[in-house]
């Protein structure tokens, strides 16, 4: 084989790695990749809650088929077959990326799940930049058909089209049984927190990426509000929240919303409502699946990013009872 068509491979081996992480993570956090699914419903059309939700279930399937498709790369594992589907599948990730782009949603891409947080724009360049890769993934393994096998050694380059190993199949195989199981075992216990969102006690808040505030979530205590500014109950409870942002024996308090730091809106409800408490902008999708099915102002009690206590914007709790849960 030439250096053209050994370069293709290696295109083909770094696509398949970038399969296998993208379909892993998906699979081992299958809620979160459930919400990061669903504005792309929406994008699509699909208007109805309980449509958009049967479609980012039916989405889960994309964790166990990514994975599998990865290692199917990685092996050169029916590279006729797997190279075009990859392709395909590639080019489709691009198309719904940049049409979220071009609509300015700020939603996450779903990609990588809690490892790598990209927005829209972000991912339909890089995504752009993978189908190249693969066309000429394509491309060479086409041109290197013709080429001897390999039979005394691994087949590495992928001569002739040939897997790297005799029993690539039985990897492959297995890859697929383990991403079934694994998705299925990680999904079906945790169907509360879609039902219920994902701001319950006991769930770990992965994937939660926050603008304008510099905090890990996943150290230390916190208080997090769930928070609009244009929402009439929010506003009434800033006084509440101001007094629990000044108690030097609580957590710090951080409010969370979707708008973004430099909105008008986010601009106003500093200037009218003078909060002394941190304002922190998160997606649009992390605000939905935090929120869905209770409304908003929430307020919850984090320690080392799990979830402790969780109190609607109905029974917020009072200064007190706030020191009494921590110990203060």
């Amino acid at each position: 084989m030439d250096g053209i068509s050994k370069a293709a491979r290696v295109g083909q081996i770094i696509i398949g790695v970038v399969y296998i992480v993208a379909g892993a993570v998906k699979v081992w956090e299958p809620v979160l990749f459930y919400w990061e699914a669903i504005p792309y419903a929406q994008l699509l059309g699909v208007v109805e809650w309980e449509t958009a939700s049967a479609v980012a279930k039916a989405a889960l399937v994309l964790g166990p088929i990514e994975f599998v498709l990865g290692w199917a790369l990685l092996l050169n594992w029916q590279p006729r077959l797997c190279l075009p589907v990859a392709t395909v599948l590639m080019a489709a990730f691009t198309a719904l990326t940049a049409k979220a782009w071009h609509m300015g949603a700020s939603i996450d891409c779903g990609c990588f799940g809690a490892l790598v947080e990209r927005g829209p724009g972000e991912a339909a360049i890089e995504d752009g930049v993978m189908v190249v890769v693969l066309l000429f993934a394509w491309w060479g393994m086409r041109r290197s058909a013709n080429a001897a096998p390999v039979v005394d050694r691994p087949n590495w380059w992928g001569a002739s089209g040939a897997p790297i190993w005799p029993l690539t199949s039985r990897i492959v195989l297995g890859a697929l049984a383990v991403g079934l199981v694994v998705g299925g075992v990680r999904f079906f216990p945790e169907l509360e927190r879609i039902a219920q969102s994902d701001l319950k006690s006991g769930v770990r808040l992965s994937g939660l990426a926050l603008k304008g505030v510099d905090v890990d979530l996943m150290e230390g205590e916190y208080l997090i509000e769930l928070f609009s500014p244009t929402c009439s109950h929010c506003k009434n409870a800033v006084p509440k929240m101001n007094v629990i942002a000044q108690d030097p024996q609580l957590p710090r308090l951080i409010a969370l919303t979707s708008f973004a730091q430099d909105a008008p809106q986010v601009i106003d409800f500093k200037k009218q409502l003078q909060p002394r408490f941190d304002i922190a902008t998160i997606s649009l999708t992390d605000f939905r699946r935090l929120t869905f099915g209770h409304g908003f102002p929430r307020l919850a009690y984090i320690a080392d990013g799990v979830v402790q206590q969780v109190w609607e914007s109905n029974y917020m709790p009072t200064q007190a009872r706030l020191r009494e849960i921590m110990g203060s």
